[in-house]
């Protein structure tokens, strides 16, 4: 739906000064923009809000076929979390490698500023 409704907006809008069809109005010109980076935003726009509401909606609207216990192990909201890892080693735990992105990122940070 959100691709078909930023169709429809490509084709139904143009950009100021087109003498294409590439650009849009293909299938009449209902409003122009000023230049055609806004036509582009105000499709991705209109892409991204149907697609979300649509997925929003058919989510509500959909009864849960499987049970709790069925998705346990595949939805991580149901999936029992081992919290013991002071068997491991540092770099394969999450906070000493958290730790490690940061400091590098910090530090990059502040070579390229």
């Amino acid at each position: 739906m959100g691709f078909l409704m930023a169709l429809l907006h490509h084709g139904l809008t143009v950009p100021a000064g087109a003498t294409t069809l590439i650009k849009g109005g293909w299938i009449a010109t209902l409003h122009t923009y000023p230049v055609e980076m806004a036509q582009n935003f105000w499709t991705a726009i209109i892409a991204f809000g149907v697609s979300t509401l649509v997925t929003v909606g058919l989510t509500l609207l959909t009864k849960q076929k499987k049970s709790d216990e069925e998705l346990k192990g595949l939805v991580y909201s149901l999936t029992p979390r081992e919290l013991n890892d002071s068997d491991l080693p540092w770099y394969q735990r999450p906070t000493g490698l958290a730790i490690l992105v940061s400091v590098i990122c910090l530090v990059l940070t502040i070579m390229f500023w």
